[in-house]
Formats: C-alpha cells, structure tokens, sequence
C-alpha cells in the first residue's frame, strides 16, 4: 500500500537534532473488487423476473444494468463502478451529487479513471466483502473477465 513519510528534524539546541518519522496512511484502504452488470449478471436477472420473482428478488440473483440514478451500466465502453453508501454519501451528500464523479481505480499497478454510476448495498449488508463494484467498462480496461472477485484494489475520488 503507498504510503507517504515524511521526515523532521527538531533542534534542540545548537549542536542536536531529532528526528521523527511521520507516517500517512492514505485515505482509502485496498479493498477486494466484484464485477456487476456483466452478462452473466444482466442474464440471472432476467431469468429471475421470467420466473415470476419480484424486483427485489431478481436483484439478490443478477443485476438489471441500470444504476441508482437511471445509467445503463452494463456497457464495456465506458469504467463505471458502485460504491457504499457510506462512502460517497460522506463525500458527496445524499441525492445525485455522487452521479457521475470520477473515481481513479488501480489494480497490478495499472490506474484507470471511471465515474460513480450505481451504489452498492450499506457496508454492514454487503457478503462478498467487496468495497467497490466494477462494471464490465472496468473489467475491459484490467483485461479481466467477469464474473470476479479481486484483491488488493485500491480507489480514490479523482
């Protein structure tokens, strides 16, 4: 995890110096990463609302491809991701404020720059473990192939 020290030196006197270290852990720790609106996804989804099952249950199975504000999320030409609420409501506020702001995910050292599009479940609710969804834009941009759950990603507000 980068991590950024800094270096003192408080005099004391003249002829003495003492050194202190300072360390700064960034603010946003390595999380594991899933994928979401990928086929697979959208087709549990769709299956699931064929068997009669409600919204809300079609949802825990699959995902509809369309995020909290109405973007088609399912796309593999545009990095989009979802966040706990926790996460871009402390930045941004409740409402749309969040929609569309970049967010800077890296994983194995390659960076790529995408914009919040969905939320994920409260933190306490989520049971994959993961802190930040990626759509297939992302995963085409990692050359990943959905679905997957990875480690050691990190994310920051852009």
């Amino acid at each position: 995890m980068p991590q950024a020290v800094s270096i003192r030196c408080e005099r004391d006197g003249e002829e003495t110096c003492r050194w202190s270290v300072r360390t700064e852990i960034p603010e946003m720790p390595l999380v594991l990463a899933s994928s979401f609106a990928d086929p697979a996804d959208i087709a549990a989804y769709k299956r699931a609302i064929a068997e009669g099952k409600t919204e809300e249950e079609a949802l825990k199975v699959g995902d509809n491809g369309v995020g909290k504000w109405g973007d088609s999320t399912a796309c593999d030409d545009m990095p989009m991701c979802a966040l706990p609420p926790e996460d871009w409501m402390s930045k941004w506020g409740p409402g749309t404020n969040a929609r569309g702001k970049k967010v800077s995910v890296t994983y194995r050292g390659k960076t790529v720059i995408g914009e919040l599009r969905d939320t994920m479940p409260a933190k306490a609710k989520i049971t994959n473990g993961a802190g930040i969804d990626l759509n297939p834009g992302f995963a085409k941009a990692f050359g990943l192939s959905p679905p997957f759950l990875i480690s050691e990603v990190e994310w920051e507000w852009a």
